[in-house]
């Protein structure tokens, strides 16, 4: 079924308004931690302002808080410069042969595609825009050059959730110029007045609303999945509209006008847009942010930092009170500056401060301040990331970095999950696809598996590391247990122990052999223990033949050599008899 861009328009603007509860909570905050970051999606000058912070911020504590969590979120989540996920098959048992092979070969053929991307700058901003707005978009696509995400601004998207709580539907505004829109879409469904503005080189910079619809289609059947070659019949729908209200900041132009109209339609295979939230309530769409939560530090802080350094201002530079015969000749306050004053005038003092606050009373306020910044960066987690960033640099293990800070891992184990199921989960999947389909990976023929994907990243191993450690106190406990009984040790299954240990621990698959090997092997040594034995068995065997062969061989020795001493012995026995 084609789209129909009056609907979808309409539906943008249900979305809009549903929206509209956070926008003034998203732009303070943009003010105080990540100024620039907001867009209205009914701004049209935004391009024109250059960055800058707000001239009204005077403390810049929540601004660093945010940067540290950005930091840290990417180097304990996704950090570049080490592995952070594996592909893994969900049921280890009796995998067919060369699996763990080409789950390897794929492993790394996605690292190397994230990093030839722009996923990592585009991540960073993300973390970002979670811990300040609770909520972010990145949008992926694919083409003959390779990956590309791009980072929507908060303000410029609206999200819309499917039965599970899940998004599956976004809408972003993409401010564009009548050039960029004759650029990228057909001649044919561009309206004349972009197309015009596009010839006119004084107005070939006019600047268009165009938006961005993904949703899933409410015609497709999953069992049309495989047979959907055509973009628009594919689960997922993408279309770029004109609204028909657009307006241009450029040439005095009054817009389009006039009905909604389609520029593009295609589609996905996969929801190509990530939507991650920090936390979010019941069926909130948008989720909530640590720095909503410490909002009113931060506000408070702007108040405290003026009144004190204002104080501080007075304190180094008061208002002074000058003697009135000296304003003829004036004072010169600067460093070496000579005034003349009659020394014959006694009693009053020439030049005297009118006013100094107490120093006292500025301390106080300086402990103010440094209380609240303390609240700020444990609210967002900012000491935390600070110990992720100085166990980077001195090399820690996730055992080491999870002994230090056991109890705040916990409070970010939720998030840690949330952003897990659905940013890094969803994202490593649809790169998979994607490069299946582009064909920088082979599939496997012939071989169906169910895939999983085992986080390795410092976070998700040190959130892991409780699993590990109850097996290494078990084997350990087991172990000291053979002492008292030695049937002890028959309660482990070392090999459980093992796959679950190397498999919690972030080991490569690689290093473990499948389980057909594993059988083959044994197979292998048990047949060469009956062999060793068998060969014992001979050789002592053939030892016994010689020392009975030595035993008769002096027997007949004696009996020919000194038969008296044969006679002797059977007179012995006879005797006996």
């Amino acid at each position: 079924m084609a789209a129909n861009a009056q609907k979808l328009y309409q539906r943008y603007e249900e979305l809009r308004l549903e929206r509209s509860g956070f926008i003034d909570v998203w732009k303070e905050i943009s003010r105080l931690f990540c100024p620039g970051r907001y867009r209205d999606d009914t701004s049209t000058d935004y391009h024109l302002t250059p960055y800058s912070l707000d001239s009204r911020l005077v403390n810049s504590t929540g601004v660093l808080a945010l940067r540290s969590l950005a930091a840290g979120m990417h180097g304990g989540m996704t950090s570049p410069v080490r592995p952070w996920f594996r592909l893994i098959a969900q049921n280890t048992n009796e995998l067919p042969e060369g699996v763990n092979r080409w789950l390897d070969m794929a492993t790394q053929t996605l690292q190397s595609v994230l990093h030839q991307s722009n996923f990592y700058n585009a991540v960073h901003g993300l973390y970002a825009d979670v811990g300040a707005f609770g909520t972010a978009l990145m949008v992926e696509t694919a083409d003959a050059s390779g990956i590309q995400f791009y980072l929507a601004n908060p303000g410029e998207f609206v999200l819309d959730i499917n039965s599970s709580g899940e998004v599956d539907t976004f809408y972003r505004r993409l401010y564009m110029t009548a050039r960029q829109i004759v650029d990228k879409f057909p001649a044919a469904n561009i309206p004349d007045a972009v197309k015009n503005c596009a010839k006119d080189m004084r107005n070939a910079a006019a600047r268009f609303d165009v938006i961005h619809a993904v949703y899933p289609r409410s015609d497709f059947k999953s069992t049309n999945r495989a047979s959907a070659t055509k973009a628009t019949e594919k689960p997922y729908a993408s279309v770029y509209f004109l609204p028909g209200s657009s307006t241009s900041s450029y040439g005095g132009l009054s817009g389009l006008g006039g009905n909604p109209s389609i520029l593009e339609e295609s589609g996905y295979n996969d929801f190509p847009g990530f939507a991650p939230r920090w936390e979010i309530s019941g069926s909130d769409r948008y989720g909530l942010s640590p720095a909503m939560q410490v909002l009113p530090d931060v506000k408070m802080l702007q108040s405290i930092t003026q009144t004190v350094r204002k104080s501080q201002h007075v304190l180094v530079d008061p208002p002074l009170v000058i003697d009135q015969s000296l304003r003829a000749t004036g004072v010169r306050l600067v460093p070496g500056g000579l005034s003349y004053f009659d020394s014959t005038r006694t009693g009053t003092t020439p030049v005297a401060p009118i006013y100094q606050p107490n120093p006292q009373m500025v301390e106080a306020g300086l402990a103010i301040m440094r209380e609240v910044e303390e609240t700020v960066n444990s609210g967002m987690y900012v000491d935390l990331f600070r110990v992720f960033l100085d166990d980077q640099r001195l090399n820690l293990t996730a055992t080491e970095v999870n002994a230090r800070n056991s109890e705040k891992l916990v409070m970010l184990g939720p998030v840690v999950e949330r952003l897990h199921k659905e940013l890094l989960s969803p994202l490593v999947r649809r790169t998979l696809a994607l490069c299946v389909e582009w064909g920088a990976i082979p599939p496997l023929e012939g071989i169906d598996i169910a895939l999983d994907i085992k986080f390795e990243s410092v976070l998700a191993q040190a959130q892991a590391y409780a699993l590990t450690a109850s097996i290494e106190q078990s084997v350990a406990f087991a172990a000291n247990a053979v002492q008292l009984d030695p049937g002890a040790f028959d309660n482990i299954d070392l090999d459980a122990a093992i796959q679950n240990y190397a498999s919690r621990a972030g080991a490569p698959t690689s290093i473990l052999r499948e389980p057909q090997a594993i059988t083959q092997i044994r197979e292998q040594r048990a047949q060469q223990q009956a062999q060793q034995e068998e060969i014992a068995m001979g050789q002592q065997a053939l030892q016994e033949a010689a020392l009975a062969g030595q035993a008769a061989e002096s027997f007949s020795k004696a009996r020919t050599d000194n038969p008296s001493v044969l006679q002797n012995l059977l007179g012995g026995i006879s005797g006996g008899l």
